[in-house]
């Protein structure tokens, strides 16, 4: 027991010592400050290096969002302009529909005129006439068929017509007279008059609109429509040559 006390003793006695003594404490002190300045510099740089790694993360999802904001600002004025095309595109297509629907209202009264020309003019080449005019009709009726091909036709149409008022042709067709049909070589001579002459050119004669029929000459016309006949095939030479036209009025 005595020895317990005596180790305890100088246990105490040197622990006292050792704290009365002012540089063991200064180092000790020291020496954890420094360790502490070691750890908070070390958390200093390593926050550093993550604040840096933060901020370059920042700095390109920044960078992105611009990029993206470009981007959609860009899509939206595509969007914008895309509209206005259609817009654009509806309202010509809403136009070009009223056109065509006009457009087919006007050819069908320019047909129905032309009708009524070719009617009322001399009945040269009626069944090429006729036939023109009737397919015509059907194209203008036909759904198929494209609103420039059916002005086209129309168009053709109109230009053959022209055509005929300057055109002097020879072509062979039947003639109705009174009381017999002919086969006969038939004149035109644009839309002035219309005479006819048998193949052996003993008989001939005009067209009298007058009458709305074939007449016969004799003598000096006859002569006259041999000779314009000859003419216009090519059997004589061209010169000026007088024809009678008919009468004009009943």
């Amino acid at each position: 027991m005595r020895i317990i006390l005596i180790a305890a003793t100088m246990t105490l006695v040197a622990t006292a010592l050792v704290a009365q003594d002012p540089a063991a404490e200064v180092t000790s002190v020291a020496g954890e400050s420094q360790d502490t300045r070691r750890a908070t510099q070390h958390e200093l740089d390593d926050w550093a290096s993550e604040r840096a790694a933060l901020k370059a993360r920042w700095d390109s999802a920044q960078a992105q969002v611009e990029y993206l904001e470009e981007r959609a600002q860009l899509e939206r004025d595509r969007l914008i302009a895309l509209e206005a095309a259609g817009d654009e595109l509806a309202r010509r297509l809403e136009e070009s529909q009223r056109l065509e629907a006009s457009l087919e209202d006007t050819l069908l009264s320019i047909l129905g005129r032309l009708d009524d020309a070719v009617a009322r003019d001399l009945p040269f080449l009626a069944d090429e006439r006729d036939r023109r005019l009737s397919t015509v009709r059907r194209e203008l009726g036909d759904p198929a068929a494209t609103p420039a091909d059916k002005l086209r036709r129309v168009l053709e149409a109109l230009l053959i017509e022209t055509r005929y008022g300057g055109a002097l042709e020879v072509y062979q067709d039947r003639v109705a007279l009174a009381d017999e049909e002919l086969t006969c070589d038939l004149l035109y001579v644009g839309r002035l008059g219309l005479f006819w002459l048998t193949p052996d050119e003993a008989r001939g004669g005009v067209w009298n609109p007058a009458a709305d029929r074939f007449d016969e000459l004799d003598g000096g016309e006859l002569e006259s429509v041999r000779r314009a006949v000859q003419m216009a095939t090519r059997r004589r030479a061209v010169g000026v040559q007088p024809l009678p036209l008919g009468r004009v009025g009943s």
